[in-house]
């Protein structure tokens, strides 16, 4: 593994950055955030910099980039807050799984609008009664002919409400199967098609992309809207797990990095006692601990993405990175309101903004708890 980056890695991190400095710098992330306002230039300038389909191959109009680009470019969108790097993952981990396991038609019609920035997609995996045990899901799709019948209810369906979006969802295709894990399906649903009601769920941040309950009571579902075999849904959801974690975990790491560094900033420029509060001891060991942790994290995350890119295994990698890069967010989070104080305690500074939006972080896309699992079944132990 080299822990350099090549030219080209780096001429992209550059060009990442700059995009951050110009679109959405963290003052401008706390203000859409703040108005719940998902910006348009947000994903258009995405698609505009060729990123929606970097890590797709180049026959569907990708750019076949890997896992080790994709996090590089998280990372820098991670600087401005978690939750425009969720802006750019979310639809691409959706978007693998069409590249993965669509249909013919899928792959040559919704792929192109989602790499031009035209098409959405959010994820529809959780319900009331199945997050971590995901496997638990009740919401269940009969075949009527050629159409599936969808009834049952979504939660946590992150962007779900936006224009032009539609939901991967994971339903009960064989209510029959033998274990919980089988007979599930994951199919596209329009979220404007009748019997579709969302309602967004009041949260402490995430209000850039705004997270949704959905309803679905009697919604007919073309069976063409099929992603992957009947009843091999699991297959579909784990395919793309590994990717899912090593991608937001480079978020993690630059929100971290960035909350450390306006931290770092008031530290200094902040006096009492007649000198920088960032020369008190207490203070310049607790900043030394944080890069220590955030440094530890990055490597994680690009061991993870380097086993990803040259197609070795990564679950354990992944779940590390996971882990380690979402509790690092929540940490640098903590000690940022520490060291800012009655500034950061302010619902005006960009700091109050990262410590709501990191209180998340452990908890979506897997828990921290779900990591370790993952993590104790790789050395052998049961982890649950």
């Amino acid at each position: 593994m080299d822990f350099g980056l090549t030219d080209e890695q780096e001429l992209l991190r550059q060009t990442a950055a700059s995009f951050v400095a110009r679109v959405c710098p963290p003052e401008r992330a706390k203000q859409w955030d703040d108005e719940y306002t998902y910006p348009p230039e947000l994903i258009s300038g995405f698609a505009e910099m060729g990123w929606l389909g970097l890590p797709l191959a180049e026959e569907v109009g990708g750019g076949g980039g890997t896992a080790q680009e994709v996090v590089i470019i998280g990372e820098e969108l991670g600087r401005a807050s978690l939750d425009v790097a969720q802006c750019y993952a979310l639809t691409l981990m959706a978007a693998l799984v069409i590249a993965d396991y669509g249909t013919a038609s899928m792959k040559s019609d919704l792929l192109p609008r989602i790499i031009a920035g035209d098409r959405r997609l959010s994820i529809g995996m959780s319900e009331p009664d199945a997050g971590s045990d995901v496997a638990a899901l009740r919401t269940t799709a009969v075949l009527d002919g050629d159409d599936f019948i969808v009834n049952g209810q979504k939660m946590w369906c992150t962007g779900a409400g936006l224009p032009n979006t539609e939901i991967l969802a994971y339903v009960r295709t064989d209510p029959t199967a033998e274990k919980k894990h089988q007979g599930l399906s994951a199919i596209l649903i329009d979220p404007t098609a009748d019997g579709v009601e969302l309602r967004q769920i009041p949260t402490l941040a995430r209000h850039i992309l705004g997270t949704y309950e959905v309803f679905l009571d009697d919604v007919r579902v073309s069976g063409d809207k099929l992603v992957g075999a009947l009843n091999n849904g699991w297959h579909v959801m784990l395919g793309g797990i590994d990717f899912e974690r090593v991608l937001i975990s480079g978020g993690y790491v630059g929100a971290a990095q960035a909350t450390l560094d306006e931290a770092l900033e008031h530290a200094k420029s902040r006096h009492q006692f007649g000198r920088p509060v960032g020369e008190f001891q207490a203070l310049t060991h607790a900043l030394a601990d944080l890069q220590t942790e955030i440094d530890a994290a990055r490597l994680l995350v690009q061991r993870a993405a380097w086993l990803h890119s040259v197609g070795k295994p990564c679950g354990p990698q992944a779940s590390m990175a996971k882990l380690k890069g979402s509790e690092t967010y929540v940490a640098a989070a903590r000690l940022g309101m520490q060291i800012c104080a009655g500034t950061g305690f302010s619902t005006e500074s960009v700091m109050s903004f990262r410590w709501r939006e990191s209180i998340v972080a452990p908890i979506s896309g897997g828990t921290s708890q779900i990591q370790r699992n993952a993590i104790a079944r790789s050395l052998g132990l049961r982890g649950y």
